[in-house]
């Protein structure tokens, strides 16, 4: 049995890292920007492009990754669902996209992974490169969609106790060292090794730690929305930056009430409390959302 359950939760871990895409970009959310107003003005026509993109069907298993931070024109994206190309191009959520009713079914979206290559000249920022997606993702995969606010469930992040805050939540230290976060990014890439400091201003996963320096609250609630894949509001009245170091199981906690392996990190919400001093309220409120209502398998090249 509790091998079983080991060989769960590490297929619920890999899925979760695919989701938060932290091999290469961690936390793709831009905390308290209406999703409206982050949609690209331009038109199809006004919108950069790729010069060049291959795209094959990948049938192997792992984390799916989008590397935006390659220098140059070039982009790499392995083993990426379509929901999970859109995120990236985005800067969405899981919970924040929808695929309404596609005529003829697309049973292959979710199923169907992608390994893609692609092209431009010059030196295209961070920015720049996810409308590039979004151009590939109306192109090839022909998407068209449309923004709704949904009421869906969501989180308040609170204090456990009143003006109190854990031992692993503390106000930032100014001769703590930690790395920049690249332009045009939420957070940094993992760098494996010594040099893998926490990031300024941001957070990331390692291993089993979320780490980060330099953090607002408003930063941890929209780090932990992809975390719990649920929509969470800051509400711990805390102002200022903390230093973060929170160590926990990297599956819903649903995931692990059936079958807990005493071996493993407690979950995130037990996690919060015992370490941050911080909980997640169940509420509901506003949430943007995008619904997909046209999408085609791309062809192969």
């Amino acid at each position: 049995m509790k091998s079983h359950s080991k060989e769960t939760r590490n297929r619920q871990t890999r899925h979760f890292l695919a989701i938060l895409g932290v091999a290469v970009l961690a936390v793709p959310v831009v905390a308290g920007v209406p999703m409206a107003a982050r949609l690209p003005a331009q038109g199809p026509a006004d919108r950069p492009k790729f010069d060049a993109a291959s795209i094959k069907v990948n049938k192997n298993a792992g984390v799916g990754r989008v590397n935006l931070t390659q220098p140059g024109g070039h982009l790499t994206a392995s083993n990426v669902s379509l929901k999970f190309l859109i995120i990236q191009a985005y800067q969405l959520t899981q919970v924040q996209v929808y695929f309404g009713s596609i005529p003829g079914g697309a049973n292959w979206v979710d199923p169907e992974h992608f390994d893609i290559e692609a092209e431009t000249e010059g030196n295209p920022t961070v920015e720049q490169k996810r409308l590039m997606i979004q151009s590939l993702l109306l192109d090839r995969f022909k998407l068209t969609m449309h923004h709704e606010t949904r009421q869906l469930p969501e989180y308040a992040l609170v204090l456990s106790k009143a003006g109190k805050t854990g031992s692993q939540l503390q106000p930032h230290a100014s001769d703590t060292k930690c790395v920049d976060v690249p332009a045009g990014l939420p957070n940094p890439p993992i760098v494996q090794g010594a040099a893998n400091l926490p990031p300024c201003g941001g957070l990331r996963v390692v291993g089993s730690d979320l780490i980060g320096q330099n953090v607002t609250m408003e930063k941890l609630a929209a780090t932990l929305s992809v975390l719990v894949e649920r929509k969470v509001i800051n509400r711990t009245g805390l102002t200022g930056t903390y230093d973060v170091t929170l160590h926990f199981q990297i599956v819903p906690l649903e995931a692990e009430a059936s079958a807990p392996d005493p071996s493993a990190p407690p979950s995130i919400f037990t996690a919060l409390q015992g370490q941050l001093g911080l909980k997640l309220e169940s509420t509901k409120g506003p949430v943007d959302v995008i619904v997909i209502d046209h999408v085609e398998e791309p062809s192969e090249n």
